[in-house]
């Protein structure tokens, strides 16, 4: 199972990403699952990584981890992260919606409570 938890602040912007684990659905090289999330996670992590004005630190010390903590530097630039966040969310979701058993996304506001999909969708 690939376990990613999105950390968001208040206005629903990306502040961290865990993401753990494997789907299992196919042998190593084969697996659609892990490669679309893989590819997905890789993308926004680079897109935020090339951004000036947005520090992120983490960790993807092994196949199947990512560990990232994301800090907007300049506030000119909240909208354009609020940008990617809705697009790694839309992805990640529509992941798991197709393939429940093998992909679980969780929502945690940065205070550690723990967000409802609705309640993001809500601006909540």
């Amino acid at each position: 199972m690939i376990d990613v938890t999105l950390w968001l602040d208040t206005s629903g912007c990306l502040t961290g990403i865990d993401a753990s684990g494997h789907s299992g659905s196919a042998e190593a090289g084969k697996d659609i699952i892990c490669a679309a999330a893989s590819s997905l996670l890789r993308t926004v992590s680079r897109t935020l990584e090339m951004e000036p004005s947005i520090r992120i630190e983490g960790t993807a010390e092994e196949k199947g981890e990512l560990h990232l903590r994301i800090s907007l530097l300049e506030g000119y630039k909240k909208d354009w992260l609020c940008g990617v966040s809705a697009f790694t969310v839309v992805g990640l979701k529509d992941l798991e919606s197709e393939y429940p058993d093998y992909c679980r996304v969780s929502f945690r506001k940065t205070d550690s409570e723990l967000l409802d999909y609705k309640e993001i969708n809500n601006g909540t």
